[in-house]
């Protein structure tokens, strides 16, 4: 499968439930020389399955990395549930099926396999050299563990955009969407043992596209006009809002350069039998297999994202 760059040295799979800021995401890590993309994962979130999986399908054809199973990039689909309940979807946010803008229909199909499947084939496959960007619900992740537990020791690192630490939640006071999705999932991750770097509300609510960035991309590239066109309309439908916080597109830059983000270790515990605080990132720092992300450097961050999407590599 192709390299997104010349000079890639970063092998990633991307689970996402693609949504808007997924999306710009994604056209970031195939816009980086920096990452290989060795797949995506679909799970729900932000959309149902159905929705995540053609909106993922139609990006990677859009972007010219379309999979024929032999090459270019396969997206495996993944749950269509949580662990335990329903997904609680996000349309009131992203829009009509999930990123509010049309593209043409697939022409591709998923890959064979089940998300959680393809994640332990590829894992296992390059043992210590994969990254997991992970942007939706953590369900497909908790199952690939299920599938075979030796996935948290041969995982490279596990990049989560999820969690509350010291903020308020999203969806509740105290739970944030993505965790909130599948509690029982991220508790299962988030224990398991892997390297895992929290990118959550923290972090993601200081780092926005405000209402009067727009155009926020400069140039013509694929990238540039689609970024453009997903926050226009974005902004347009959400007419009592006036930043759109850049919460997976944040995640990738944590994947893409760590540096640009200051973290604290800790062991992260989810609430999963309190109602009223189901979905609760707590961090017990100090020590642990969690780096929880604490502080951004915002300008940089921004640069680092308008940089790639602005970029003709697509």
């Amino acid at each position: 499968m192709p390299a997104t760059g010349a000079h890639a040295t970063t092998k990633v799979l991307i689970d996402a439930d693609p949504g808007t800021d997924d999306a710009l995401a994604l056209m970031m890590a195939f816009n980086s020389p920096s990452l290989v993309v060795q797949g995506i994962t679909t799970v729900g979130g932000n959309a149902t399955l159905a929705h995540t999986t053609r909106n993922a399908l139609r990006l990677v054809e859009y972007l010219g990395f379309s999979d024929d199973q032999s090459s270019g990039v396969p997206v495996a689909k993944g749950a269509a549930r949580p662990l335990q309940g329903s997904f609680h979807y996000g349309y009131y946010f992203h829009g009509p099926a999930g990123l509010g803008l049309r593209l043409p229909a697939p022409r591709t199909r998923p890959h064979s396999a089940p998300a959680d499947r393809f994640i332990v084939d590829m894992v296992s496959a390059s043992p210590g050299e994969l990254t997991v960007v992970a942007l939706g619900p953590l369900t497909n992740i908790a199952g690939a563990l299920a599938l075979e537990p030796k996935v948290a020791g041969w995982i490279r690192e596990i990049v989560v955009m999820g969690g509350a630490a010291e903020v308020p939640g999203n969806v509740t006071p105290h739970a944030e969407f993505n965790i909130y999705n599948d509690p029982e999932a991220a508790a299962i991750v988030l224990s398991s043992g892997a390297p895992v770097t929290m990118v959550g509300l923290d972090v993601c609510n200081q780092t926005v596209v405000a209402r009067d960035d727009l155009p926020w991309v400069p140039g013509t590239s694929n990238t540039a006009e689609f970024a453009n066109t997903i926050l226009g309309n974005w902004f347009r439908r959400q007419v009592d809002r006036d930043a759109y916080n850049l919460c997976d597109p944040l995640a990738l830059v944590a994947a893409l350069d760590p540096g640009l983000l200051t973290y604290w270790f800790a062991h992260v515990s989810v609430e999963l039998e309190d109602i009223d605080h189901r979905g609760k990132t707590t961090p017990r720092y100090g020590a642990g297999p969690v780096r929880v992300a604490v502080g951004v450097d915002v300008a940089a961050s921004r640069s680092l994202m308008v940089g790639l999407l602005q970029s003709d590599r697509c």
